[in-house]
């Protein structure tokens, strides 16, 4: 269902005339990762000790040819 609704994402957002897509997600939340990373994202910027716990935010973005897949 996530791969589905950040696929629907990227088209809309690409639709629409997107430029990229951002997001950010904790380093230590794999799962999440796992799916950014397969669905094009690439690694961008790192927020060291974001999160309440002390984990990094890891800042990703969608590239514009990878927005419409």
């Amino acid at each position: 269902l996530g791969r589905r609704l950040l696929r629907a994402a990227a088209r809309e957002a690409a639709s629409r005339g997107a430029a990229a897509l951002y997001l950010e997600v904790a380093a230590t939340n794999l799962p999440a990762r796992a799916l950014y990373d397969g669905e094009g994202f690439a690694e961008v910027g790192r927020r060291k000790r974001y999160y309440p716990d002390g984990a990094d935010a890891i800042v990703m973005r969608l590239t514009p040819a990878a927005c419409g897949s």
